[in-house]
């Protein structure tokens, strides 16, 4: 069992839209599943692999000393919409994923009609 997987993660309800920046390792991938259909604009998260950097990150928000950081933890059924200035996009957004250890994810939580993309690249 993961460590994602033992630790008891509430999913937060109210946070929709947030945005975090992470390094991948070197030789550590992200350490998500991810899916998208043809017609979808965004990764859909299926699930955290053990080891990868978002685990990581998972563990930093759930013990970390910002308690707010913890709606921040990344769980299956979020939706990536954002990686770097890649908006909309999921075959560019998950070639950003692959290539570069640097990495701006931005989260939509949210229901309803997905952010203007002109709000999510600054």
């Amino acid at each position: 069992m993961s460590l994602s997987e033992s630790l008891p993660v509430p999913r937060p309800q109210h946070l929709e839209l947030f945005s975090f920046t992470i390094r991948k390792a070197d030789e550590t991938d992200l350490g998500l599943n991810v899916s998208h259909c043809e017609d979808d604009k965004v990764l859909c998260v299926e699930g955290i692999r053990a080891d990868g950097a978002v685990e990581s990150w998972n563990r930093q928000c759930s013990t970390g000393a910002k308690p707010e950081n913890v709606e921040k933890i990344v769980v299956a059924g979020d939706k990536i919409i954002c990686v770097n200035s890649v908006v909309y996009d999921p075959a560019r957004m998950l070639e950003e994923c692959k290539e570069k250890q640097l990495l701006r994810l931005t989260i939509w939580r949210g229901k309803g009609p997905l952010p203007e993309a002109e709000t999510l690249v600054g």
